[in-house]
């Protein structure tokens, strides 16, 4: 995952929001998911990471996408930032209910799959107001 160009102050745990911040970039960003991620190329500035590691930083280490409230003051900043946040949620949740465990490309195909990268985008833009 990339160095996030982001972060608020006014949160407990700074290095976790720049984890989800750098998930949130790899999730918002169709062009690094089909080098990285589907083509498995690389450039030699791209920090790589899968979805996997990105399900699992959003959902399972920070629970910003698995209960986006109790996060806030701790890793988000705003009830801006956790409306985004369960908006991300409600589509991947959705998506990944319905895909199951299957490879990145299986998900990077799915016709829902461009609103998943515009609920990212748009909780990043949330994070950038809230700097």
């Amino acid at each position: 995952m990339g160095q996030p160009h982001l972060m608020a102050s006014d949160v407990e745990f700074p290095n976790a929001r720049i984890n989800v911040v750098a998930a949130l970039e790899s999730l918002a960003d169709p062009d690094y998911q089909q080098r990285v991620w589907r083509d498995r190329r690389p450039r030699a500035d791209d920090e790589v990471d899968d979805f996997d590691l990105v399900v699992h930083v959003l959902f399972d280490d920070t629970r910003v996408l698995d209960d986006p409230e109790p996060p806030v003051g701790e890793v988000l900043a705003s009830a801006r930032e956790v409306r985004a946040a369960r908006e991300l949620a409600e589509v991947l949740g959705r998506l990944i209910d319905e895909l199951g465990d299957v490879g990145d490309e299986v998900y990077l195909a799915s016709p829902r799959w461009p609103a998943v990268v515009a609920a990212a985008q748009n909780v990043l833009e949330a994070m950038r107001a809230d700097r």
